[in-house]
């Protein structure tokens, strides 16, 4: 039995009658015969007593008609379903993404997606780059938000945003005072760094490297949140977001203290799986996001 057949099938029923079925389905009426008989054979069964003129359902056609009818209910459903995805009408969309750029940017995004796409359901799950980069390769998320990866196997890569790391201290901690601090200075002061698996971290380590130094790490947590909340406690220094430490450093909370020679730039890059569909719905959200990007500094 086929979607045809069981139309036809549920057309006969409703009418009541072969002839009026394949008027509304513009077939000839030998052909509509021809298939509830192939439908009856097939399954050894009568679906229609005929008395005279007139038509009557059957035991076994009374039980098909009530499955028919929510088939076919379920099937029209289903196209709907399709064209309002692809009207955007409707969809969800699953996103992983570093901590970074989930918490501080993706909510920008997010608000101006809505407000065009108000059907359109998100769900967003916050971990490191590494991790998000294998919920992409595993399929559990349509794009993932990431830093600096090493691994670009079955990925592929769309630049982001550029952001700033800045050192930041507590307003009482010696380096507040002074105007710039150069990435040699900071070898035995106690560090606050992102948990290991993080791109920040990442960046931040094969940076002071690269310069003969070796951080003194007391803490590291996972949160840019909690980070900011320990180095404002005066339990170490940190190297975080220009961007993310901005109201802190505002309200006077923490000291920001610009870098003597050079700047940590850090870069974010969209992803998805190399053999991912790209619906309706991820290309709108990859529209509002390079829109985004294009505009950073007005954010920023």
């Amino acid at each position: 039995m086929n979607m045809n057949q069981l139309k036809i099938f549920y057309t006969v029923a409703k009418k009541r009658s072969f002839t009026m079925a394949a008027r509304e389905l513009f077939l000839t009426q030998p052909a509509v015969t021809i298939q509830i008989q192939k439908m009856e054979a097939d399954y050894e069964t009568k679906l229609f007593d005929r008395v005279g003129k007139k038509i009557y359902l059957t035991g076994s056609g009374k039980i098909l008609f009530s499955y028919a009818e929510k088939i076919l209910m379920l099937f029209a459903q289903a196209e709907e379903a399709l064209i309002d995805v692809k009207e955007l009408k409707s969809g969800k969309l699953n996103i992983g993404a570093s901590a970074t750029v989930g918490s501080y940017y993706l909510p920008k995004i997010f608000e101006v997606f809505r407000k065009r796409y108000p059907n359109i359901e998100i769900q967003m799950n916050l971990t490191n780059s590494h991790q998000v980069a294998e919920d992409i390769r595993a399929f559990k998320n349509d794009l993932g938000f990431v830093g600096e990866l090493h691994n670009y196997e079955r990925l592929v890569i769309i630049p982001f945003l550029e952001e700033e790391l800045v050192l930041v201290v507590s307003p009482d901690h010696p380096f507040a005072h002074k105007k710039k601090v150069s990435l040699e200075d900071l070898g035995g002061h106690p560090f606050i760094l992102r948990e290991l698996g993080s791109a920040t971290r990442e960046l931040v380590e094969e940076s002071v490297a690269r310069k003969g130094v070796s951080l003194k790490v007391v803490m590291d947590l996972a949160s840019n949140e909690a980070i900011k909340k320990a180095v404002e406690d005066g339990l170490g220094i940190s190297i975080i977001s220009k961007y993310v430490v901005k109201k802190e450093v505002d309200q006077g909370l923490l000291k920001m203290v610009p870098f003597a020679k050079e700047k940590i730039m850090r870069k974010f890059f969209i992803i998805y799986h190399e053999d991912k569909y790209l619906s309706s719905t991820l290309r709108a959200f990859l529209n509002v996001a390079s829109e985004f990007s294009s505009h950073f500094a007005l954010f920023a």
